[in-house]
């Protein structure tokens, strides 16, 4: 039963990783440099409750490249998502989930501040 689960949620999250199809496509896909996909690796908010939020539902997908999300510090990779959608957007955009991200991003018990915050470190530019 246990193997059952186990497998049964990493097909999840690699399904909910993957590129969407249609019409939730984001306007431009800016394909991250060598250091920028290291450097979303690592990054971690310095807030601790806030990091330990990104650890459970946004660091999956937003860590590794090539799984459709934007990655953590690739600010090129969110412009265009702020342009076409803005803040506003984006928040609701993570309400009721977006291409390949279900709805909530994984953090059901996330206020709006919550991914406010979580938003604004992983668009902000990292250095690689």
């Amino acid at each position: 039963m246990v193997r059952t689960f186990s497998a049964t949620l990493l097909l999840a999250c690699i399904c909910a990783c993957s590129r969407g199809v249609g019409g939730n496509a984001p306007p431009e896909i800016v394909e991250p440099d060598a250091p920028h996909i290291a450097l979303a690796e690592t990054l971690v908010p310095s807030d601790p409750t806030l990091a330990a939020t990104y650890e459970r539902s946004c660091r999956a997908c937003h860590a590794l490249n090539g799984l459709g999300a934007p990655l953590t510090g690739h600010s090129a990779a969110w412009t265009p998502r702020f342009e076409a959608r803005g803040t506003d957007g984006l928040l609701a955009s993570v309400h009721s989930g977006r291409g390949a991200m279900p709805a909530m991003g994984y953090c059901a018990d996330c206020t709006d501040d919550d991914f406010r915050a979580l938003i604004q470190f992983m668009s902000a530019e990292g250095q690689p």
